[in-house]
This record gives C-alpha cells, structure tokens and sequence, in this order.
C-alpha cells in the first residue's frame, strides 16, 4: 500500500522524537540533588545555547526570516516548552504525580481528536478502537506504578488547582502539536531543523526573562544552583536534555508533523512513554511487571491499529479518487 510506504519516515521521525524526549524521563531521576526548576532552566537554557550556536552557522540562510515566523516561534516557545513545563510542574505539586500523569497521558487522544476535529482528515470511527486500547494502557500504566506507592492526600482546594493546571499543561500542548503542524505544511520558507532552532532561540528570550525576574525579586537561582555538588553532572545532563531532548526531539517532531495527518503524528506521542519507561528499566536494572508487559502491549496495539485505519481510509480515498478520473476520461 502506498500510503504505509509513505507514512513510515513520519512513522520513523515520531519514534525518534519520541525515544529523544524519554530522555526527559530519566536525566531529572539522575540528577536528584537538583530541583525541576534548575533542571528545567538548564534543559531551555542549553536548547536555546545550542539554537543560537546553530544559527549563526546558518546565517546566510536566515536573514530574511519574517517576523511573524519568529512570532510564531515564541508562541511555540512558550506553548510547547516553558509555559507547558510550568502548570505541569504545578500540577505534580499539587495533584500528585499520578493523576497528573494520567491526565497528560491523554495527550496522544487528544490531539488525535481534536486535530480532526480542526483538519477533518477521516471519520472518527477510524480512531474509536485505537484511541480505547490507548487510553487502556495509559490507565494501567499509570495504575501499575502507582501500586505499592503512598497516595499524597491533598486538600479540595489544591487539588482543583492541581487538576487545572494539569488541564491547561494538555491545552497548551495540543494546541502546539495541531497549530505547529498546521504551520509547518503550509509555511514552505522555513525547514522542520530551521524551525526548532528559531524555538529554541525564542526559549532562549523566555528563560533569560524568567532568570530577570528571578532576579529581581531576589530569588538566587544561579548562586543556589552554583553552591551545589556534582556541577559537572549536572551540566552533562542539561547538556543531554537541551541538544536531544529539546532540539533533536522538536527537529524530529517537527518531521514527523511534516509527513504525516495530525491525528497519526498525535498517536506517535505514547512512544515518549515507552521509551521513558525503557530507559527506567535500564537505568535501576528491573523487568517490566505482568501489568506493564499488558498496558505496552495495549498502547502499541493502539498505535499500530490507528495507523492501519488510517491509512486504509486514504488509501480507499485514493482508489476513488483514481477511479472518478478514469472514468471522466473514459467519457470524454
């Protein structure tokens, strides 16, 4: 089928992405002497470093960017990164980790249903059986490591705070992923690697802002971080999170956006999940229980079932297509 041919570089690009940003899993579990928002200040800081580095190699190629891509890229910058970051933290805070990550969980359903709710690329039957094995896995994903786990009692008031900031992490995310591949199709002056340099450049301008206001109300963010041990640990792994995590995971993502519908490239988000857990596995020497080995296979028979309907749907639009024009021609 052509259409499988053509969707496995996006398919490929999704899994790359996907195995970049598991990183993100695992570097923060390795520096634990840090907090996340050090972590998270160095991952940006690094992405944007590296950004920066990258275009000035590519400066000629780049002088006459317009203004509403760089506009754009902002929007991105805090829509995907930072701002995303930030109510994700908070609900961790204050909704516990569990149901936080249940509710981002979601995220490849969402953006899934929701982008063809805005490009109406197929019918929603074609995502009702895959979107449920989905959200099976994510379920017992998140309930098997929850197991064994004390559950953190919080009040009624943090804990609707906690849920509305989970809610507006998912928000802004899926907004980036739709509107970002969106963009990317139609705007043919800017590349999928250009693009995640001009965002990370624009995280770059959001994390200098944050370390000026961290500043300013005398916060010591730097001469905390600096009085702190393992430096050179923590450099390698802000070094780890910025350049694969950020820029080669945006450059990726934004291939996979490229090349394939919205809805598909959303699917292609649970591969951050299982590569996160891959690397968790390796990194503390464990085995996946019975319940993981189930909820994997749940989330990739989804993946996997998502891809065939959809590719089958515009495969059969195709054959219409083709057949419409043959006969017309045969007509005249």
């Amino acid at each position: 089928m052509n259409d499988s041919r053509s969707s496995f570089p996006g398919i490929l690009f999704g899994m790359i992405a996907g195995a970049a940003w598991g990183l993100a899993f695992l570097i923060p579990d390795m520096l634990s002497a840090f907090s996340s928002l050090e972590i998270t200040l160095g991952r940006y800081f690094m992405y944007g470093f590296y950004s920066l580095f990258l275009l000035m190699i590519l400066k000629k190629h780049t002088i006459h960017i317009p203004w509403r891509i760089w506009a754009r890229a902002l929007l991105y910058a805090f829509t995907g990164n930072v701002g995303y970051f930030f109510f994700l933290v908070l609900g961790i805070q204050y909704a516990g980790a569990t149901i936080t990550t249940l509710i981002i969980g979601t995220l490849p359903i969402v953006i899934s249903v929701i982008g063809n709710l805005w490009n109406k690329e197929f019918p929603f039957t074609s995502i009702l059986i895959p979107a449920g094995s989905i959200l099976a896995g994510v379920f017992l994903l998140y309930s098997s490591e929850q197991e064994g786990s004390a559950s953190i009692v919080a009040s009624n008031s943090n804990l609707l705070f906690g849920f509305l900031c989970c809610f507006i992490a998912l928000v802004l995310w899926t907004w980036y992923a739709i509107s970002n591949a969106n963009f990317l199709k139609k705007e043919s002056q800017v590349s999928a690697d250009l693009f995640s340099t001009l965002i990370g450049i624009q995280t770059l301008t959001l994390v200098i802002f944050v370390l000026l206001i961290s500043w300013v109300t005398n916060q010591q963010i730097m001469s905390n971080l600096l009085a702190k041990n393992d430096l050179i640990q923590y450099v390698i792994g802000i070094i780890v999170l910025g350049i694969i995590a950020s820029w080669i995971a945006t450059w990726a993502w934004n291939q996979t956006s490229i090349r394939l519908t919205v809805s598909m490239a959303g699917m292609m988000i649970v591969f951050e999940t299982l590569f996160g857990l891959l690397y968790a596995f390796v990194y503390h020497s464990t085995f996946p229980s019975m319940s993981e080995w189930i909820s994997i296979f749940f989330i990739l028979a989804g993946v996997s079932f998502g891809i065939w309907r959809i590719n089958a749907f515009k495969y059969a639009q195709h054959l219409e297509t083709d057949n419409l024009y043959r006969s017309k021609r045969k007509q005249h």
